[in-house]
C-alpha cells in the first residue's frame, strides 16, 4: 500500500500495515499488469489513449480518450505528450495492439506507460457510458497536452533540478546506502528511511530539506517524517536514476 494508504490503516486500528516502497514502477517493470481504477481513468492527470481503428472507436470510447488507431501510432509520434515523463493509458480490444503499442512508446524513451486491458468491459461494468462519434485527434502541430500536477509536499522536477544549484537546499536521499553508492544528486546526503528519525541532527533546521527516493514513496514516508518534526520540506513524487559519474535522469 501507499504512504497515505499506510497511515490510514494505522489510524483504523491495524497496527503493522507495510508500504511497498517500490510501487506500481516496480511492479510493472517486471511486466505484471495493472488494473487502474475508473476514477482515474476518468478524471485523473492522465493521458487516455484509443488504440482501435477509427472507425470502431467512433461507435463507443471511453470520454477523453485520444484516437491514436495502432496502425497509424508509428507515423505519430510527433503528436504524442513532448514529456517522457506523461503517464499514458492506452486501451483496445486488441490485447497484442495494446503490447505492440506500450513496446513502441518504450523504445520511444517514454517512461510511465500502463496497458488498460479489457478498459471497455470494466468501463461499462462500473455504469459509465461510452461516447459515440469523433474523438480527441493529435496530430503533429497541435501534439497532446499534458502537464503534472503537483500533490500536497510535492516539488516539481523542474524547480528539484534547479534547486540542485542551490546552497538554500538540503537534499535528502532516503534510499539504503548501496542504492547512493550506485549513483547519487549531486550533494545529495545519504540519510535511509528507517534512520531519518534517529539523525534528525544531521538535518539542518535553516534550510529547506527535499527527501527522494527512487519513486516517491519512501520520499512521501520521509516527507511526512520531518514536516512533523517542523521542518521546511518537500518531496520528489518522480522515477530517477543516478549515475556515479554524477549523471541522472527524472520523470
Amino acid at each position: 500500500m501507499s504512504p497515505k494508504s499506510a497511515g490510514l490503516a494505522k489510524k483504523w486500528g491495524h497496527n503493522n500495515p507495510s508500504v511497498y516502497v517500490d510501487g506500481l514502477p516496480a511492479w510493472k517493470k517486471t511486466g505484471n499488469k495493472t488494473v487502474p481504477s475508473i476514477d482515474l481513468i476518468a478524471d485523473g492527470n492522465i493521458v487516455l489513449i484509443d488504440l482501435r481503428a477509427r472507425a470502431e472507436a467512433e461507435k463507443g470510447f471511453i470520454p477523453r480518450a485520444y484516437s491514436v488507431p495502432f496502425s497509424e501510432l508509428e507515423d505519430a509520434e510527433d503528436a504524442l505528450p513532448k514529456g517522457k515523463g506523461a503517464p499514458i493509458y492506452l486501451y483496445s480490444d486488441n490485447d497484442k495492439e495494446i503490447a505492440g503499442a506500450s513496446k513502441m512508446l518504450k523504445e520511444w524513451g517514454y517512461k510511465n506507460i500502463t496497458g488498460f486491458y479489457g478498459a471497455l468491459a470494466a468501463w461499462t461494468n462500473a455504469g459509465k457510458q461510452l461516447q459515440k462519434g469523433q474523438a480527441l485527434i493529435a496530430t503533429d502541430d497541435a501534439p497532446i497536452a499534458w502537464q503534472r500536477k503537483l500533490g500536497t509536499g510535492e516539488i516539481s522536477i523542474s524547480d528539484f533540478t534547479k534547486s540542485l544549484q542551490s546552497d538554500l537546499i538540503f537534499v535528502v536521499d532516503a534510499r539504503t546506502p548501496a542504492e547512493y553508492e550506485s549513483g547519487h544528486f549531486p550533494n545529495a546526503v545519504s540519510i535511509p528511511l528507517e534512520q531519518m528519525k534517529a539523525r534528525l541532527a544531521e538535518i539542518p533546521k535553516d534550510k529547506f530539506i527535499v527527501v527522494h527516493c527512487k519513486t516517491g514513496g519512501r520520499g512521501e514516508i520521509g516527507y511526512k517524517m520531518l514536516k512533523d518534526e517542523g521542518y521546511s520540506v518537500k518531496f520528489l513524487n518522480a522515477e530517477c536514476e543516478c549515475s556515479t559519474s554524477g549523471q541522472y535522469e527524472i520523470w
